[in-house]
């Protein structure tokens, strides 16, 4: 929200402006108590120093009255919630401080004074973070602005990253004392993420620099290849390390630690890391990362209880950075990666689309199926689910369960059917067709159906999970050979498991597999229908019914199944002269189509 507010990708149109404002706390202060101007927001100290201050965070929400299609945006502000809580992220990040909404947090943080005996306190772990009565000066909000000039000025995608960064630092601040095991993550994946969009450097690759196990692993198996091809193949696995996430994260944080982090940034530290000692400390952080998240181990004791507020600590001769040093490392490398990276607009980027208090869900499809401006042959497959959900609501009788108008639909759809040259693609579009045309009134038909109908219907015939829908639904036989149903499940499994193919209500799904365990039962593949029924009640978890066939099949019953009942989600799977037929449910009034709704695609 912070770059969204300030308008460079809005149009030259009228703005709604909100000012919105929050109670923070902190433990800085300044004097005088004048309102400090940042480019993130304004920062209203309190007058007095204590333990604990509160400061008021302002920012002004500017969003755009106009939409493109010149109506008028019914959006005219959010919450603020997310750009105050950014602008406090920025704040604590730039200074080094804490800034949270969480008075009590805040409280449990910071001490009364600083000294005592070591403990793993917050305060005895991270030097200033956790300080009482931090006195900003006015040269700390001169470097905070800039900051947050520079930072607003990125490259979206850049931004972006940055910010998920920046909270990520702040919320590893917040955790050293409770689970210091998870702040050292956090630090890590802080610069990880980063690492991720950052564009590579230029490093000179080297086999003497390769890790010396692997290293000697390799050169054994090359002393039979000529020089040449053992050169080739050397390169070949640096240049594979060179995608590796580790070696990223690496190369990326050494390429941004610049000079001053060992020179006047360094001047206030505690025993800081020496540049030799480095590379080695970025391996210890990122190895631990991995077994924190893998393996969920804990960081070692030595390396956080008593630290003394230093940038390194000894472990097995070596020096590897402590919860502090990742912490002022972070805090540089991200800065310098903000100096660095690009500032040119993203033309492809839409802020309404990154608004905060936005949930995108699928709408229902009587909402939108009616609406043929958006049908196209890409959206046939949608347009059939979202039919057949509806119709699969009539059939079952439910209450207020309607059809929508699909003329417009059905008109579009015999134009497209003309040009289509591939029965695939024409499936679902031609399924939809029959379907109407087999549940509806007579009245609703369009006039060229039954030709368009004979034209194309054989589309429907080899087995295919379209094909098994229309032919269960419309009560026709599923004739095909056991095989070629097995086939036709293993298929869809694939499909389903890769979320592609004809999305469908589960319980059609479900009632493929049941078609092909039924026919193994009938030729007396008993382990291999068990296998499938159990499959079917695993895609329908909970189905009490279902979980009872089950049982009767292992016990070596053999209940009948009857298909369509049990995708109504019917009582009884036995054959039943009730059974709405083809005709009975053409007649019906229930399946008189509502009018068409104006909604979008």
């Amino acid at each position: 929200m912070l770059q969204i507010v300030t308008g460079m990708y809005f149009r030259d149109v009228l703005l709604n402006e909100t000012l919105h404002r929050a109670v923070f706390y902190t433990s800085s202060w300044t004097y005088p108590a004048d309102a400090i101007e940042l480019p993130v927001g304004r920062f209203l100290f309190a007058s007095s120093p204590s333990k604990v201050c509160p400061i008021a965070i302002e920012a002004v929400e500017r969003l755009e009255a106009i939409r493109p299609d010149g109506e008028p945006e019914i959006m005219v502000a959010t919450g603020g919630t997310e750009l105050l809580d950014d602008a406090a992220a920025v704040f604590a990040f730039a200074l080094n401080i804490t800034c949270s909404r969480n008075a009590a947090l805040v409280e449990r943080l910071v001490p009364h004074t600083l000294g005592g005996p070591p403990a793993s306190k917050p305060s005895n772990i991270l030097r200033r973070t956790f300080d009482p009565e931090i006195f900003l000066r006015p040269e700390d909000f001169d470097e905070a602005r800039e900051f947050c000039s520079k930072l607003l000025a990125l490259q979206r995608s850049h931004f972006e990253a940055v910010m998920r960064a920046i909270h990520r630092v702040v919320d590893a601040t917040y955790l050293v004392g409770d689970d210091p095991s998870l702040a050292y993550t956090l630090f890590v994946a802080a610069l990880e993420s980063l690492a991720q969009i950052a564009t590579s450097p230029e490093e000179t690759r080297s086999w003497d620099i390769y890790d010396p196990k692997k290293r000697k692993i390799i050169d054994a198996t090359l002393t039979d290849l000529d020089p040449e091809q053992a050169t080739k193949v050397r390169n070949g696995v640096l240049e594979a390390d060179q995608l590796s996430l580790a070696r990223r994260f690496r190369t990326f944080t050494l390429d941004h630690v610049e000079p001053s982090f060992y020179r006047l940034e360094a001047t206030s530290a505690i025993r800081p890391i020496r540049s030799h000692d480095l590379p080695n400390a970025l391996d210890v952080a990122y190895r631990f990362r991995s077994r924190n998240v893998h393996t969920l181990e804990i960081l070692a004791p030595e390396l956080w209880v008593i630290s003394d507020r230093a940038d390194t600590l000894p472990s097995e001769g070596r020096s590897v950075l402590s919860l502090e040093g990742l912490n002022r490392l972070c805090r540089h490398v991200i800065k310098v990666f903000v100096e660095r990276s690009p500032t040119d607009l993203d033309q492809a980027f839409d802020y309404r689309d990154h608004l905060p208090g936005i949930v995108k869900m699928q709408m229902a499809p009587q909402y939108w199926i009616g609406n043929a401006e958006g049908f196209t042959p890409q959206a046939a497959p949608a347009f059939l689910e979202g039919f057949i959900e509806l119709l699969l609501d009539v059939l079952a009788d439910q209450d207020d369960a309607q059809l929508v108008d699909l003329t417009a639909v059905l008109e579009k759809i015999e134009q497209t059917l003309l040009g289509e040259a591939k029965p695939e693609s024409r499936q679902p579009m031609i399924a939809l067709y029959v379907l109407w045309h087999t549940f509806l009134n007579p009245r609703h038909h369009r006039p060229g159906a039954a030709k368009a109908i004979q034209q194309y219907r054989a589309d429907l015939d080899p087995p295919s999970v379209v094909g098994f829908v229309v032919r269960l639904l419309t009560s026709q036989g599923i004739e095909w050979p056991a095989e070629r149903l097995l086939h036709l499940v293993n298929l869809r499994r694939d499909e389903l498991q890769r979320g592609r193919g004809q999305a469908l209500p589960a319980r059609l799904n479900t009632a493929l597999i049941l078609c092909a365990a039924e026919r193994l039962l009938d030729a007396q593949q008993v382990t291999e229908a068990l296998s499938l029924i159990s499959e079917a009640v695993e895609s329908l978890p909970g189905d009490m019914p279902l979980i009872a066939f089950e049982q009767d099949a292992r016990a070596g019953d053999k209940p009948t199944i009857d298909l369509l009942d049990f995708v109504l989600a019917k009582n009884s799977w036995q054959s039943d002269d009730g059974v709405p037929t083809e005709s009975g449910v053409a007649d019906s009034e229930e399946t008189e189509p509502q009018e068409e709704k104006d909604a979008p695609s």
